[in-house]
């Protein structure tokens, strides 16, 4: 018996790892990464609400990537500044390869230059 529970743990170990989430900062922009398919990709980005800036312009391919859910804004413990984290979820859809960029700018003028640009290469792998 305790042969078949140890063999069962065994085979769950690989598929438990490939549902596991990837979280990914502003530091790694520029870089590639690597999710399966229905993995989530948990991105922290520096925003600060008070400024007026805010990502913006996001895009990506939506036949190998897809957005999970509104963005969430949290508020830095440091009391002295308004500085937070805005976090985005996506999950690996279908097999493929996209480039995912968004920019940190005027929220009222999107016409206006970013202040900042975050790019991923994803690359997206069947199970």
């Amino acid at each position: 018996m305790n042969k078949n529970i140890a063999f069962l743990f065994i085979l769950l170990i690989p598929i438990m790892m490939g549902c596991k989430e990837l979280v990914v900062t502003y530091a790694d922009s520029g870089t590639t990464v690597h999710l399966a398919v229905d993995q989530i990709l948990k991105i922290e980005l520096p925003a600060n609400a008070s400024t007026g800036n805010d990502w913006r312009k996001i895009s990506y391919n939506d036949s190998v990537l897809i957005s999970m859910g509104k963005p969430n804004y949290v508020l830095s413990d440091d009391r002295d500044g308004a500085a937070g984290k805005r976090y985005y979820q996506f999950k690996g859809l279908a097999p493929g390869n996209c480039k995912l960029t968004m920019e940190y700018g005027s929220k009222y003028d999107s016409s206006k230059e970013p202040i900042k640009v975050f790019e991923l290469e994803i690359i997206v792998a069947g199970r």
